[in-house]
C-alpha cells in the first residue's frame, strides 16, 4: 500500500534569522535548525521547513493556509504580541468574511509569504 506519512512545505526567507524569530514570536517552535534549513512546528500538529533563501522571489507566490477555530482570536494574538510592529515588512489584516464563506485573518511574513488563518463560521453553529 502506498502511504504518505508526513507532508512539510519548504518556506523561503529573505533573512533567515529574522524569519526564524518571526515564527517563534508567533508562538511556533523551532524543532531543529542548521545553516540549510530549520523545522518549524506550529504546535498544533503541522510542521514546515524554513529555508535561508528566497529563490526567484518565490515567497511572494507562496501561501500557507491554516484552518483555525477563531480567526479573531489569532488576529487578537498577533495584535497583542505586536507582530507587525516587531518585524519590518510584516502585515496583519483584521478578519474578513470572504464570499466563499471563510472568515480570514491574513498575515504576511517578513519575506512576503501570505499566511491564511481561516475559520469556517458556520461550523460553530453545529
Amino acid at each position: 500500500m502506498r502511504t504518505i506519512k508526513d507532508f512539510k512545505p519548504f518556506v523561503p526567507s529573505n533573512d533567515y534569522a529574522v524569519s526564524r524569530a518571526f515564527y517563534e514570536h508567533m508562538g511556533f517552535t523551532i524543532n531543529w535548525s542548521n545553516d540549510e534549513a530549520c523545522e518549524i512546528d506550529t504546535n498544533f500538529g503541522y510542521r514546515f521547513f524554513l529555508l535561508p533563501k528566497n529563490h526567484n522571489n518565490y515567497a511572494h507566490s507562496l501561501m500557507l493556509h491554516f484552518m483555525v477555530d477563531s480567526a479573531q482570536a489569532w488576529y487578537d494574538h498577533f495584535v497583542d504580541i505586536q507582530l507587525a510592529e516587531t518585524f519590518e515588512g510584516t502585515k496583519v489584516a483584521a478578519p474578513e468574511l470572504m464570499p466563499w464563506g471563510l472568515l480570514l485573518t491574513y498575515v504576511w511574513d517578513p519575506a512576503g509569504v501570505l499566511l491564511h488563518f481561516a475559520e469556517r463560521p458556520d461550523a460553530q453553529a453545529n
